[in-house]
């Protein structure tokens, strides 16, 4: 196995390696040991999956995975993903998983990844260090700590989302590319979500070793199945990826923890003081 500090992971498709990646491909391929994986989906790949060069650079920075390359199946895409990873290197600290429409800071993005990935709880008493196992931009702008969740939440009733409705209202051509495997789905089925009292917004998230083998182990027990209902919850968790890892999490005890100096869309201003600016490029 391949030793290094961490991965990049930027998830992407098929349709955007001329756009997106090529546009906005990051400039490095290793941040201090932090090794840059591209990953992309191809449902009809001869084996599960298999590593190739981005643009000819010569360095096997493409990871392919053999799945559906749509935008509802992204969570088994990054279940997938890891697996494979994790099988190929041995990762020290854990992956910072990115969208492919990021523009980062580097100076931050580095300081990131050479930081301990600890946080301190500071009490009159005493200073405990706790692991960092899921960072990013939270829904509440807040830390939400395991010792505050309240599994009874999981009764509450399951509200619908129309993302993704909306999403493929958008992107009709979708239901017809093979790569996709949507022929025949109803996307208005799959609307109801969990209550989460926070989440971690995807475009750019960390998750330590951990965390991530806690997300392949639950994706393994549902077959890295997108449309699976949770009986429990009276909802489908995992069709919004960046909502099925928070759920996923939640309900596995681990803390959501909050950066304010993490990512902003590109509509607010430069990214100074933040580690990447989501562009929405190419939608």
């Amino acid at each position: 196995m391949i030793a290094v500090n961490g991965i990049i992971l930027v998830l992407s498709c098929q349709k955007h390696l001329n756009t997106r990646l090529k546009h906005l491909k990051l400039p490095k391929d290793d941040y201090g040991g932090w090794k840059v994986v591209y990953v992309i989906g191809d449902l009809f790949l001869d084996s599960d999956y298999k590593f190739s060069s981005l643009g000819g650079s010569g360095d096997s920075d493409l990871l392919i995975v053999k799945c559906e390359d749509s935008y509802i199946h992204l969570l088994k895409k990054l279940g997938l993903a890891l697996k494979y990873l994790y099988e190929t290197f041995d990762i020290k600290e854990g992956v910072l998983r990115a969208n492919d429409d990021l523009i980062f800071n580097e100076s931050l993005l580095q300081a990131f990844l050479d930081s301990p990935k600890i946080i301190k709880n500071i009490s009159e008493a005493s200073i405990e260090e706790t692991a960092i196992d899921y960072l990013g931009k939270s829904s509440i702008a807040k830390n939400l700590f395991a010792r505050d969740f309240v599994f009874a939440d999981a009764k509450r009733p399951s509200t619908n989302s129309n993302h993704l409705v909306y999403y493929y209202d958008d992107h009709p051509e979708d239901f017809d590319n093979p790569q996709h495997n949507m022929k025949g789905v109803c996307i208005s089925n799959y609307t109801k979500q969990p209550y989460v009292p926070a989440f971690i917004f995807g475009p750019l998230y960390y998750i330590s070793n951990k965390s991530c083998a806690i997300l392949i182990s639950h994706l393994e027990n549902i077959n890295y199945d997108v449309f699976h209902y949770d009986e429990k919850t009276d909802s489908y968790p995992y069709t919004i990826e960046d909502c099925g890892v928070s759920f996923i999490f939640y309900y596995n005890n681990i803390d959501i923890l909050h950066n304010n100096n993490w990512i902003k869309n590109n509509d607010c201003g430069h990214a100074n003081d933040v580690i990447a600016i989501h562009t929405n490029m190419f939608k």
